[in-house]
């Protein structure tokens, strides 16, 4: 069982790592592109929608993870300290922030230019509700 909780474990950080490197790599690529020669941001406009594709399967693994080892591990949800269930919050909110982010990426790939603007916008929100995630898994579990 050991060594089924260090793989759980294992994953849900590779988890981790996979949707905490969405938000800093939007945010500099954005910067890039701003700088860049209009003829370059048809192609870097490419890496945004590529990130946030690597964000959901990251989010997706860290879902599947943290509730194999909340139920294998400490038995399921009930008896979680108030921390946890503020960071299940966080996590619940950024889930539902990044499947609208999805919605808007699609309408901007069907022509909607103002779904960009949203999507900075929003992509903030899911930034700060995974720092929030972050921060009180750490003082869940510490």
């Amino acid at each position: 069982m050991r060594s089924f909780s260090q793989t759980i474990l294992i994953l849900h950080f590779i988890g981790l790592a996979l949707g905490m490197s969405v938000s800093a790599a939007n945010l500099v690529m954005l910067q890039v592109m701003h700088r860049a020669q209009p003829g370059e941001r048809a192609v870097l406009a490419r890496f945004p929608p590529a990130m946030s594709r690597v964000g959901q399967i990251g989010l997706a693994l860290l879902w599947f993870t943290g509730l194999g080892m909340v139920y294998t591990r400490w038995n399921g949800i009930g008896g979680m300290p108030w921390f946890f269930h503020v960071k299940l919050a966080a996590v619940l909110i950024l889930t539902g922030v990044v499947f609208y982010i999805a919605h808007l990426e699609r309408r901007l790939r069907a022509g909607d230019r103002a779904a960009q603007a949203r999507i900075q916008v929003v992509g903030k929100v899911a930034a700060l509700c995974a720092l929030t995630a972050v921060v009180f898994a750490v003082l869940t579990f510490d």
